[in-house]
């Protein structure tokens, strides 16, 4: 079987037009939320923070301060999912971690020493696109 040998001159199907390119200009939103971590040395997850209607992904940096002798195990749901993100295991010691999708912020305390209440601090750093610009070009 011969292929058909297509000319630009007698073809428009050669080379079809190519799509316009789109670039995407946004201006971002950038907010900070800080907090006291108070909570027993039990095991269980306490939320810490959420995102509510917000309908971009968020992408973030999260810094966790322990100032307490038990160990604190931080997660976030990222994308759907609980994913384990930090572990901070002596006190006065701060741990961070960056990352994008980020939805929840969950903390859990774990006794290691004679203390009963896990104590330190949060601050999570998020940006995510509030106005958003397409312009053709093509």
């Amino acid at each position: 079987m011969k292929k058909r040998k297509c000319c630009c001159n007698c073809c428009k199907d050669c080379h079809p037009p190519k799509p316009p390119v789109s670039d995407s200009r946004c201006e971002f939103a950038k907010n900070e939320i800080c907090g006291n971590i108070e909570q027993p040395c039990d095991g269980s997850w306490v939320e810490y923070w959420s995102a509510l209607g917000i309908p971009s992904k968020l992408s973030g940096s999260l810094v966790v301060f322990n100032g307490s002798d038990c160990t604190i195990n931080i997660r976030g749901k990222i994308n759907g999912r609980l994913t384990p993100l930090l572990t901070v295991n002596q006190w006065g010691q701060s741990k961070s971690v960056t990352v994008n999708g980020i939805e929840t912020i969950e903390i859990q305390c774990i006794q290691s020493g004679k203390k009963e209440t896990c104590s330190g601090r949060y601050c999570l750093t998020i940006q995510y696109p509030v106005l958003c610009e397409v312009e053709k070009n093509g």
